[in-house]
Formats: C-alpha cells, sequence, structure tokens
C-alpha cells in the first residue's frame, strides 16, 4: 500500500475546532522554522494561554539537547501549545510528563495501536520513536516562576514518501506503516489538546503520573543513563511521583535522575 501524503487529507482550523472541547485559538502555518519558535514569538506579544500554533512542515525542528528533529514532510502533525502556568520553574516536567500522557491515550483511542513512553518525553509504538515532545519556558525574575510555557510536539503519523532517512530508519516509526487515515491528523491534533487540558487544569493532583508509569518502556530493562559527560548504567527501577527515573546498579546503589538520557541497552542511538 503506498503512503498517501497528508497535504492531500483534510487539515484546517475549522476540522480542528469542531472537534475541539474548548475554545482556542489555531494558527496554521504552511512552512516555517518551528511551531516552537512562533509560538514563543506569539508569548512575547502576549498571546493568551491555550493558543496553539501549528506547522504543516518545519525547516528547523528540534528536539531534546539541542537534537534535530525531522519534521519537513507533511506526514506529521508538528503543533506547540501555549500556556501560563502558575507554577515554579522545577515543576515544568509536570507539563511535560502530562503532555506525554495525553498524546499517548490519543493515540491509542484514535488508531488502536498500543503505544508507550519512553523516559522523559518520547512516545514508542513497536519499539520505535514515533512522537518527541519538548517544553520550553521563560522564567520571570521577580517571582521565580514562569512567565510562559511552551509543549511543542511532534508525531509522525505515515512514514515519508521514499521512506525515513537512512540514519533513523531503524529507529523511527509512524503511527501508521502506510496509508494514514484521512481525518487522523486534525483530530489527532484535537484530542491531544482535549486531553491536555484535562490534565494540566488539575496538574498538581498528578492524575496523569499512573498512565505515565505504568506505559513506560524501559522500567525493569537495562538502561545507560547520561547525564553531562557523565553515564550510569543499572535497572530502571521505577520513575516516582515527580517523574524521577530510579536506577539500580550492579553494586546496588540507588540513583535518582530529574533530567537526562535514558537509552536502553541494544535499542540504537537516540533520535
Amino acid at each position: 500500500m503506498e503512503t498517501r501524503e497528508i497535504s492531500d487529507f483534510i487539515f484546517d482550523e475549522r476540522s480542528i475546532k469542531k472537534e475541539l472541547d474548548g475554545e482556542h485559538k489555531i494558527y496554521i502555518y504552511s512552512k516555517e522554522g518551528s511551531s516552537n519558535a512562533i509560538a514563543k514569538g506569539l508569548c512575547q506579544n502576549g498571546e493568551g494561554e491555550g493558543s496553539v500554533v501549528i506547522v504543516k512542515s518545519q525547516t528547523n525542528g528540534k528536539g531534546r539537547m539541542g537534537r534535530s528533529f525531522l519534521s519537513s514532510s507533511e506526514n506529521g502533525l508538528y503543533m506547540s501549545i501555549i500556556l501560563r502556568p502558575k507554577i515554579q520553574a522545577e515543576e515544568c516536567v509536570n507539563i511535560t510528563v502530562a503532555g506525554a500522557v495525553a498524546v499517548l491515550e490519543s493515540i491509542e483511542a484514535l488508531s488502536g495501536k498500543k503505544a508507550e513512553i519512553k523516559w522523559v518525553n518520547d512516545i514508542y509504538i513497536n519499539d520505535k520513536k514515533c512522537c518527541g515532545i519538548l517544553t520550553e519556558s521563560a522564567i520571570d525574575l521577580n517571582s521565580k516562576g514562569l512567565q510562559y510555557a511552551i509543549i511543542g510536539i511532534g508525531v509522525n503519523l505515515c512514514p515519508p514518501k521514499g521512506g525515513f532517512d537512512k540514519e533513523i530508519e531503524e529507529i523511527a516509526c509512524g503511527v501508521y506503516e502506510n496509508q494514514c487515515p484521512s481525518d487522523f491528523k486534525y483530530k489527532l491534533c484535537a484530542q491531544i489538546v482535549n486531553r491536555f487540558f484535562k490534565y494540566y487544569y488539575r496538574l498538581e493532583h498528578k492524575e496523569y503520573m499512573k498512565t505515565y508509569k505504568e506505559s513506560s518502556c524501559i522500567i525493569g530493562k537495562e538502561v545507560d543513563v547520561y547525564v553531562g559527560n557523565e553515564c550510569i548504567n543499572g535497572i530502571a527501577i521505577d520513575i516516582d511521583e515527580n517523574a524521577n527515573l530510579i536506577v539500580e546498579d550492579s553494586k546496588g546503589t540507588i540513583h535518582t535522575f530529574n533530567s537526562g538520557e535514558a537509552r536502553v541497552r541494544g535499542a540504537g542511538k537516540p533520535i
């Protein structure tokens, strides 16, 4: 079955809004650097919470740790949600976690596929990455809280024409292997927004943590955790209520990570 370009499918502001539970401004761009970059500009000009920026094709998509995120094909959903959270900077991880659960639940509900979460912020299907999430924020120097936060979400809906680039073809996937339903892109966008805000408005209750932990694809596995130039090897034994990864090394020492890059042994290079 030949892969169809998403640009052939239904995707516009009206289609998205009819699926939304609340009122949200929707900004759709054909081709820009990245949805997060546009969202930052809007925030600096006073854009309110809940606005959603969508870029059909990104020329400068970014992931965690400065990595590039392949997003030049319209066979993906590239979106950013603008937030004005009343939380301290260290609590920003809860936004990422809630976003990961919202994406996972939306993919599973619409596609019927089983998805998993790789700590901290990646969504996997069949041991391959189909989604990356990047939360960025600006700190208010007076209150030490956040001026704004932006949660950027990139989902591969199906492979681009010709497939993924050789360097990532063994570790990347789309939600669908070939053809994608014509209404999937706008319905997925709306589902993600709906589910995310359900958690966001009750962020401190951490109702998303149960699913986040149960959907982990690394608990119980041998992992290498990279923090800066340091690497700790061990078994991922838990994820706590603050989304910290708990790893036990070969000597029985327990390590707690609130950031870093976790790689399952034998799972290939990160993307």
